[in-house]
């Protein structure tokens, strides 16, 4: 998705780093809670790093790294527990990280983006499914900007995340949703 955002938002390829506008993106999280409700949360740090490359951008990387001690679902009772070795287990694994393996676009505003996510040490594929929301002069920046929204899946089961945890309780289906927006950088 990454890719195709860059091939959108200019005719002419711009090849090179891409800066990330942290206070216009998100990373966050949906899961199921008893099968009533939906808890959501997200991450308050991370780092997104986009390196496009290659023709069509297909040597595109996207690396990103995420404090697990940022984590922030408006309850800190349950923060607090979340950061706990039941769960993140924040003081021995105090990063989760992301590699784009690569990309397929399905439309001019769609595609996915592959690539590892490493928790607690376990590293799994995801996929992610992007959407592009729109690509124009930022009235803030006053530079081009793409913004687009990624969801996937992942089990937190694949990640011993709350193994005590029957998924009647706690859902093992967690959905990764990333708000962001991205420029290239300055030269």
């Amino acid at each position: 998705m990454i890719m195709m955002v860059l091939a959108a938002m200019t005719a002419k390829a711009q090849t090179g780093k891409w800066i990330n506008d942290k206070d216009h993106t998100r990373i966050g999280f949906e899961i199921k809670h008893a099968g009533l409700s939906w808890v959501s949360g997200y991450f308050k740090d991370f780092t997104i790093d986009v390196n496009a490359a290659g023709k069509n951008y297909l040597g595109t990387k996207v690396n990103a790294s995420i404090q697990t001690k940022s984590i922030d679902t408006g309850i800190e009772a349950r923060n607090t527990h979340l950061r706990t070795a039941d769960f993140f287990e924040v003081d021995n694994y105090p990063t989760m990280t992301f590699t784009s393996t690569r990309f397929v676009a399905l439309s001019k505003t769609r595609g996915r983006m592959y690539g590892n996510l490493t928790i607690k040490g376990v590293t799994k594929p995801v996929i992610l499914t992007g959407d592009l929301i729109a690509k124009q002069i930022s009235p803030m920046t006053k530079v081009m900007t793409a913004g687009f929204r990624l969801k996937g899946v992942v089990r937190r089961s694949d990640f011993g995340l709350g193994p005590k945890f029957l998924p009647a309780i706690v859902g093992d289906k967690v959905t990764i949703i990333v708000d962001a927006e991205f420029s290239p950088e300055k030269k």
